[in-house]
């Protein structure tokens, strides 16, 4: 259905009033455990992408200046120990978080983890008791569950529409979460919903496809804006409750395509949790849209035993949505910058052909104008378009020789999906490989609990703990 064929809603009406109360009333106890499982192993996942993100690009700067900024000694800068404000730790912790562009995505919900857990370790330093592990799960869990059904209600979107989803939803994911941490009511987290909504409007993607440093900083403002509204509505501030429907501004009164269910925002609420049927760990650091090119590129490569010396040229499919990595045309088939290389599917490919990899060290400004790389990349064609039905999953690639040689692959689900999905070895693994990049080095017996506490983070009695791991 479209947005206009919708009747007009009270505020009152808005579906906004049904996820908070979710958010707010849903019990641990309520969570299944396999959706406790994968949320413990998404929380450790994102805190091995903030210690790789802590020195990534412009991470450093944003310590730099938030502790400049100064002020009540409330929070703790992961890895970094700096003690600031909660608003600035949550706004230097986000950008850690996606810095690196290596953290979970949901295959209908877009990102999720790296918008909700800076802004609640932040929220750690206001809390006036002890944060159990079963509460901060609860928490990141119920938000995560409400961010999730938001975009995925938006079945029709694509990245070639005006904004993308998560980017203004993250703010809301955060906000949600960091109101249940502080005990707001179901009425005041409404209200901190609705003052977030109300200063982060619909996003776009310029950002994107100039490859600007604002992809990652966003997540700062995003963060910032959780632990400010929480505590505004907590002194009685108030926000609009008309957030989705409302008229003439809610969300979603701005979209024109056909695919929209508002049903999604709040069927089977407490009982379906939309949050566990599509969360993808990413094995790669590089945007989603091409990891289904990397693992297929990879695949071949090892497995026929071939020379990217050999390789006359690679062709790939993706879907709709893999067009951000393949359009602007210069931009993505000749990359000079770590954003730009990070969602390039051309870079990633070459890389994932003469590497076997796609990680941290392969966006270095040495890397990216490596000449085998830039010559791979004139020979790599990549299309995109409706025949392709999955999201992120299913690209079909084809590997060319010289010797006139033809192999070709399709990975089904890319290690990280729900239905490949990644161990708590696998997890260990790509912990121990983000450790390296780290801003502070962090002593192995702090890293080694951070590992004991994630997996048991059900059992913990007070997370501090765990930001006192995360620090010098």
């Amino acid at each position: 259905m479209t947005m206009k064929s919708l009747k007009p809603t009270t505020p009152e009406q808005d579906p906004a009033g049904k996820l908070a109360k979710m958010v707010i009333h849903t019990t641990y106890d309520d969570i299944p455990p396999a959706v406790i499982e994968l949320a413990k192993k998404a929380i450790f996942d994102t805190l091995s992408v903030i210690i790789a993100g802590s020195s990534w690009e412009v991470s450093p700067q944003i310590v730099e200046q938030v502790t400049e900024w100064g002020g009540a000694a409330q929070s703790t800068i992961l890895v970094y120990g700096n003690k600031v404000p909660a608003t600035l730790a949550a706004f230097a912790n986000g950008v850690m978080a996606r810095a690196i562009d290596m953290g979970d995505v949901h295959e209908t919900g877009g990102h999720v983890t790296e918008w909700n857990v800076p802004a609640m370790f932040a929220a750690l330093g206001l809390s006036d008791k002890p944060i159990t592990g079963k509460d901060f799960l609860a928490a990141y869990i119920t938000a995560s569950e409400m961010s999730v059904r938001v975009n995925a209600a938006m079945n029709g979107c694509s990245h070639a529409s005006v904004g993308i989803p998560g980017e203004y939803n993250g703010p809301l994911c955060a906000t949600a979460s960091v109101s249940r941490l502080l005990g707001l009511s179901v009425e005041k987290t409404w209200n901190a919903l609705g003052i977030a909504y109300s200063v982060h409007g619909m996003s776009e993607m310029q950002k994107y496809a100039e490859g600007t440093q604002m992809v990652r900083v966003q997540h700062s403002f995003a963060g910032e804006t959780a632990i400010k509204a929480t505590l505004l509505s907590r002194r009685g501030v108030t926000g609009p409750k008309g957030i989705f429907m409302g008229v003439p501004g809610g969300v979603y009164r701005h979209l024109e395509w056909d695919d929209f269910d508002v049903n999604v925002l709040t069927d089977d609420l407490g009982t379906r949790w939309h949050y566990a049927e599509g969360l993808s760990m990413k094995p790669y650091s590089a945007c989603k849209y091409t990891h289904s090119f990397i693992a297929s590129t990879i695949e071949l490569m090892v497995q026929n035993r071939l020379d990217h010396r050999d390789i006359s040229s690679i062709c790939c499919v993706g879907s709709e949505g893999a067009r951000m990595t393949i359009e602007p045309v210069d931009a993505k088939w000749t990359p000079k910058t770590a954003g730009e290389a990070l969602f390039s599917a051309p870079y990633t490919i070459a890389t994932a052909a003469i590497t076997g990899d796609v990680f941290l060290g392969d966006f270095s400004e040495r890397e990216i104008l490596r000449a085998d790389k830039q010559e791979l990349m004139q020979k790599i064609r990549v299309t995109s378009g409706p025949a392709i039905t999955d999201q992120f999953e299913g690209f079909p690639v084809e590997i060319c020789l010289r010797d006139g040689r033809v192999f070709r692959h399709t990975t089904p689900y890319v290690k990280g999906h729900t239905k490949n999905p990644m161990t708590w070895d696998d997890l260990a693994r790509k912990f121990w490989k983000c450790v390296p990049y780290a801003a502070v080095a962090l002593p192995e017996a702090k890293l080694r609990k951070i590992v004991e506490l994630c997996a048991g983070l059900d059992e913990v009695q007070d997370v501090s703990d765990l930001v006192d791991a995360l620090t010098p």
